[in-house]
Parts: structure tokens; sequence; C-alpha cells
């Protein structure tokens, strides 16, 4: 299943809410996540500041996208004291967008396990799929507790 178009004007689709993130690299930047219906999908708006001088989208703004939902959808799944950090990051470049274009993206995990989770996806502009996106993440434990299956002694 596709995900949803975006609507041709600033407005944003309905059943999905804003969300600001926080942090150095998109810090204050609105982005927005689907209902519990489609938890799956998520959407950005394309801004000037996320493209190179040839007027595209930067890889490293769609990296960093990526990073953003597919951990936070993962996190979505897990208990709420869940710590963890994403350790591979995999985005095979399509096509370009550009500003002003809205970025429309669907996860899927593949594995949500105790100590590792994978997620996969794409972005996707109008019918055009321009990334493809893949990342593991290790689940870190705390400092306190020791791991039931830990072949250390």
């Amino acid at each position: 299943m596709q995900p949803p178009a975006a609507p041709d004007d600033r407005s944003t689709l309905a059943g999905f809410t804003p969300r600001v993130l926080r942090g150095p690299f998109f810090g204050g930047r609105t982005v927005f996540t689907a209902d519990a219906a489609r938890a799956d999908h998520f959407m950005a708006r394309i801004t000037a500041d996320d493209c190179n001088l040839l007027g595209i989208t930067h890889g490293g703004a769609i990296a960093t996208l990526a990073d953003v939902f597919i951990v936070g959808f993962i996190a979505a799944q897990m208990p709420a004291d869940t710590r963890m950090v994403t350790a591979s990051l995999s985005i095979d470049y399509l096509g370009p967008s550009t500003a002003d274009d809205w970025l429309i993206g669907r996860i899927h995990a593949h594995r949500i396990g105790r100590r590792q989770c994978v997620a996969s996806g794409e972005f996707r502009v109008g019918n055009r799929t321009i990334a493809l996106i893949r990342a593991t993440c290790a689940i870190l434990q705390d400092p306190g507790r020791r791991d039931p299956v830990s072949s250390d002694s």
C-alpha cells in the first residue's frame, strides 16, 4: 500500500498530527505523524534550508529525517523507558526532491527484539519514490541491570 498523497496547498492531511522535533539538527521543526490507524506513515515539508546549491534536497537532510522517523516509529512500539541508538542507517537515493515538496514516508518494522530492532521504508514525493531507507537500532541496557542471557560472568 502506498502512502497517502500530500495536499497541494500548505494544509496537512486529515489524520496527521504535528510534532515539533527537539535536538540540534531539526530542533523546532514541525513534522507530521499519522494517527494510530496509520502509525507507520509520516510527512515533512522540505524547506529551502534543506536544499543544496543545486536546489535539491541535501542527502544529509533525507538521512536525518530517515533516522528521526525510523527510530521514532520503533520507539513508539517499545516500553517508554527503552533507550536505543541507531546502529546502522542505509539510504538509497532514487530521485530528487525540492523546496516545498511534501516528503511522505512509510515504515515497516521487520524485527523488534530485546537487543536489536530493524525497520525499513520509503520516502515519496507524489507518485515518485525518492529514497529507500533502512535502519538497525541497538537497545541499550540499564547500567545497573544484568542481561539474563549475557555470556559474561
